[in-house]
């Protein structure tokens, strides 16, 4: 199982979705860059990608 976060300060972390495949997780990932003019950086924190924790 796959997250797609965004990284927030504090290392607080919002999880945006999760998937079964690391594939589907990358592919919302890019969508949500393309969405923020091709840049993993927002006002709010960074978008991520990462293997959900146990």
């Amino acid at each position: 199982m796959y997250q797609v976060i965004l990284e927030m300060a504090a290392r607080k972390i919002h999880v945006i979705a999760e998937f079964e495949t690391k594939e589907a997780a990358l592919a919302k990932y890019v969508s949500l860059i393309d969405a923020n003019k091709g840049s993993p950086i927002t006002p709010q924190g960074k978008y991520n990608i990462r293997k959900k924790p146990e």
